[in-house]
């Protein structure tokens, strides 16, 4: 692939296969005060009564996607067909895993990463061998005790919380609700290059969501424009809560420490 494929399912996620180069958008401005951050929830606690009002509803059931393990697909837009994400995660343990699918012109290239508290490890397959360290048998340790991951791209386990930020909401069927959402604060969760993205949308972009019998966020797609009046959806699917997630390290004759920086997250 020759030139840089904006993947829609991260919305900021660059591959550049000829280069061998992966490249993340750096991260975005900090937060303005005043105005409470994306990523983190302001849905109500202790044993207050369940909101009826649309946005409230929305706010709770975000919060109860982590309460349980869970299994979330991400599809995306026209501009990357066939590419998804599939992700198991059990958020109190933090630990799960999570397969990313790239459509390339002679094949896919797989990023697999697996968590295990705070050890996180990246593997990458490729269609072909021109970057040998995406050989799709080794696991780069990225994430460990006292290193924090670096990867300023899609955090997949957050993005229910998204939707602790709506600008305007309302109840379009049952349990089926559709607004705009303010993402200007959403850099820590979509990518700090999301605000290139939006740009000056970033305060009302359209988005649609269902919750089930239990009031649990199971369908949420968020609109994203690429270029003028072409959009690409950000669609998730929550499903199989309170599955088991197993995620243990690798075997150590697979790990290999001090990641290059073509590798996410190193």
């Amino acid at each position: 692939m020759k030139k840089p494929k904006l993947v829609a399912v991260g919305a900021v996620l660059v591959v550049a296969v000829a280069a061998g180069v992966w490249a993340v958008v750096a991260a975005g401005d900090e937060p303005e005060a005043g105005r409470p951050s994306a990523g983190a929830s302001t849905a109500p606690t202790g044993a207050a009564p369940a909101p009826t009002d649309p946005a409230g509803v929305l706010v709770a059931a975000a919060a109860k996607v982590d309460e349980q393990a869970y299994r979330l697909t991400v599809g995306s837009g026209a501009t990357a067909e066939g590419d998804t994400t599939v992700l198991t995660w059990d958020p109190k343990a933090r630990r799960g895993t999570e397969t990313t699918s790239l459509k390339v012109r002679n094949g896919e290239v797989r990023i697999e990463r697996l968590t295990t508290g705070a050890d996180v490890y990246v593997r990458v397959s490729a269609p072909d061998r021109r970057v040998p360290v995406w050989d799709g048998k080794t696991w780069w340790h990225v994430g460990r005790p006292g290193r924090p991951v670096t990867n300023k791209g899609l955090d997949n386990t957050r993005l229910a919380s998204t939707l602790t930020a709506p600008s305007v909401v309302r109840q379009t069927g049952a349990r089926e609700y559709a607004g705009t959402l303010d993402l200007r604060d959403s850099a820590p969760v979509l990518g700090g290059g999301i605000g290139g993205v939006l740009g000056d949308r970033a305060a009302k972009v359209p988005f649609t969501a269902s919750i089930d019998e239990q009031g649990r966020l199971v369908r949420y797609r968020i609109e994203l424009a690429t270029e003028q009046e072409k959009t690409a959806q950000l669609d998730l699917t929550y499903s199989d809560f309170g599955l088991p997630v197993a995620a243990d390290p690798p075997a150590a004759d697979l790990v290999g420490e001090d990641p290059p920086a073509n590798i996410p997250g190193a």
